[in-house]
């Protein structure tokens, strides 16, 4: 008798050491749903190299929005399976803080999306300071009509207004909004149970203790709203890319952390969900 809990210590060793040698044989799909490939991005890394970084950390997809956007076209062309093309606002880097009070806005972007197939508009950055701004109000009425989502970098404020405006639209609110705490995010995801998703961009370490131990209140958080959260990584900048493999590892320390069905939804079931890749 003495015997058995040995017998069972080898055998949870052994369980537990399969299941991670499983784990590194297979390691989890991802779905990026918020990135970026700029022309800084381009004059760095090709298509081919980009597909190359995608293969070796299993991302099965990725929404892109590009300054300029023919960086996004550039890149679905070269993976139309993978690739969720998002229109950008901007002509340059420079229209970031004022697109919305520049009219010429609203014609560029229906020009671009008559030729080619977005799949929504962002991502966008807007502040409570612009919620009135009657070009964001245009821009939400043409996603409305062309039945676009939209991916915006802005206040909770922002939120509310997209919702009067168009409460059936489809909204991805990146990087978990400007101030994320569980339970502020969790009272908005109740006032708009259906139509708002949120990604996780650039928020790993919020979630994680120094130690790396998944923080008991957001763990909390991504179990009650695991239907609504989307894994994205952000490759706001070429050195990001450069870097890719390191965000990956950043971003599947927490998700390995949650129970399996959960940790699947938010790193890549939502996405397809959501989503239509080309097939």
């Amino acid at each position: 008798m003495k015997r058995l809990p040995q017998l069972l210590l080898s055998l949870f060793i052994t369980a537990s050491f399969n299941s991670y040698a499983d784990t590194l044989a297979n390691p989890m799909p991802i779905f990026d749903s918020h990135s970026h490939y700029s022309l800084a991005d381009s004059q760095a890394l090709s298509p081919e190299q980009i597909q190359q970084r995608y293969d070796r950390n299993h991302i099965i997809g990725a929404l892109i929005s590009s300054t300029p956007t023919a960086n996004t076209e550039q890149l679905y062309r070269a993976m139309p399976n993978r690739i969720i093309p998002f229109l950008s606002l901007y002509k340059t880097k420079t229209n970031k803080p004022n697109w919305m009070l520049d009219l010429t806005t609203l014609h560029d972007i229906n020009a671009k999306l008559d030729h080619f197939p977005y799949q929504g508009i962002g991502e966008f950055h807007i502040f409570k300071q612009d919620v009135y701004s009657p070009v964001l109000a245009q821009v939400i009425k043409t996603a409305q009509q062309r039945n676009l989502m939209i991916m915006i970098h802005g206040d909770a404020e922002i939120v509310d207004r997209i919702f009067k405006l168009a409460p059936n639209i489809t909204v991805i609110w990146a990087h978990l909004g400007t101030h994320p705490t569980p339970e502020s995010l969790s009272h908005i995801f109740k006032r708009y149970p259906t139509h708002l998703y949120m990604d996780t961009s650039v928020r790993d370490k919020l979630f994680v203790s120094a130690t790396g131990e998944l923080k008991p209140e957001w763990q909390a958080f991504l179990i009650q709203h695991q239907d609504k959260l989307l894994a994205a990584i952000d490759t706001f900048s070429t050195q990001r890319w450069l870097n890719f493999d390191d965000a990956v590892n950043n971003l599947r320390l927490w998700l390995e952390q949650l129970p399996k069905p959960v940790a699947e939804k938010i790193a890549y079931q939502n996405a397809l969900n959501l989503f239509q890749p080309a097939h």
